[in-house]
């Protein structure tokens, strides 16, 4: 693993907390057995990822790392839409694509009948500037998974239902919290057991008919979720 690897890591895994002052080049050479050039590369490249700022005459510090916001306002909002309105580059890993049987939750969520035996599974991984934030498991019927699978790779999951020609009429959403297992664990990035944001999503046609079902695990030091509500809406 390269330096700038093993350093963000340590970065992302809280070894060096935001404020907190890296070694010094010569004792980081020292640490990975590497010269100073290389060190410099390596903090070059974190420079460039935004982790850390150099203090002229006094060394490199860990950049605080401001959170990612969704907003819970409006369930359709394209999530890749809301990175860039606060200047965040996003893209997309498919890891997995498949038909699979379903559990009894999801068949139950999608309202799938006996004569439906398979459904789609879309597993991605959600990157900020290059950086993994969320895992995304998303449920198709598999009249609708086939229909996606030129597309899957074209966006997020609302995104790709729209280019393959369904128009979401409708969703529903919900948020609760878990702790990180091993499997998500090294997908983002993060100690075991840490805790994560679990966004459960589920849209429909305008026939009321089940397209997906879904949840969006991301990393809880990096996003956070928001409402805004009117004061109609408060009961007073």
């Amino acid at each position: 693993m390269i330096i700038s690897e093993k350093l963000r890591k340590q970065i992302q895994n809280g070894v060096y907390a935001p404020g907190d002052q890296l070694p010094s080049e010569f004792d980081l050479g020292r640490t990975f057995g590497v010269s100073r050039t290389t060190v410099r590369r390596a903090i070059a490249t974190l420079t460039g990822l935004g982790l850390v700022t150099t203090q002229q005459g006094k060394g490199v510090f860990v950049k605080p790392q401001s959170k990612i916001s969704f907003s819970l306002a409006n369930p359709l909002t394209f999530f890749d839409s809301e990175l860039a309105k606060q200047g965040v580059t996003s893209s997309l890993q498919t890891l997995q694509y498949e038909l699979t049987q379903p559990d009894p939750e999801i068949r139950a969520r999608l309202k799938l009948p006996e004569s439906e035996a398979m459904i789609y599974l879309q597993e991605k991984l959600i990157l900020a500037d290059e950086m993994p934030i969320a895992v995304d498991l998303a449920y198709f019927p598999e009249i609708v998974g086939i229909a996606l699978k030129d597309n899957v790779n074209n966006g997020f999951t609302y995104r790709t239902l729209a280019i393959s020609g369904y128009d979401i009429e409708s969703a529903e959403v919900s948020l609760e919290s878990r702790p990180a297992s091993y499997n998500v664990r090294d997908l983002l990035d993060v100690p075991l057991g840490s805790p994560l944001l679990v966004y459960h999503y589920l849209a429909w046609d305008k026939e009321k008919v089940p397209l997906v079902y879904g949840e969006t695990i991301s990393r809880a030091d990096r996003t956070f979720y928001s409402v805004g509500l009117e004061r109609s809406q408060l009961g007073f």
